[in-house]
């Protein structure tokens, strides 16, 4: 999916041995929430068909492409937090979905939190957020897998 990566990569322990990161969850289900959750975006989302959904993910996930698609300490959590809000849509891209599992299935939270010390609220919504993501992913039915994002034009920007 990410041109200059592999799924390999992704999920390597390179992911705990970084100095520190930044905790990040918190702020980007807001983040979400402030994209999809307002009435006009809830409306916008139910008229688009399944190519333009797809692109609307694609679009938030350009937004900061290198979280998702090269080794950083945020790596995983940045997958967590895109993962469940494609699950909340209940639109997860063909060629998502097994990026998506490898990455939170290999992630290793226990380790994660030994490493970089999360803030105890933060460390709870992952803990708590992780298992039901990894399920939903897990038990998505392959039927219902949407059009794939767009594979080529990560850091594009239309500004």
């Amino acid at each position: 999916m990410f041109p200059n990566t592999s799924i390999e990569e992704l999920t390597s322990d390179r992911i705990y041995q970084f100095d520190s990161t930044t905790p990040v969850y918190l702020a980007l289900m807001a983040y979400y929430a402030e994209i999809f959750d307002y009435p006009k975006a809830q409306e916008r989302w139910e008229r688009a068909d399944p190519e333009r959904r797809s692109s609307k993910l694609w679009w938030v996930m350009n937004e900061s492409w290198k979280s998702y698609g090269t080794v950083r300490p945020n790596t995983p959590i940045h997958w967590l937090a895109i993962s469940k809000r494609a699950l909340q849509l209940d639109h997860v891209p063909s060629n998502f979905h097994p990026w998506a599992l490898a990455i939170l299935d290999s992630f290793d939270l226990p380790r994660y939190q030994a490493a970089y010390q999360l803030p105890l609220e933060e460390y709870a919504a992952i803990a708590q957020d992780l298992p039901q993501v990894l399920d939903g992913l897990r038990h998505y039915p392959q039927e219902k897998l949407a059009p794939p994002i767009d594979e080529n034009d990560w850091g594009y920007s239309d500004q």
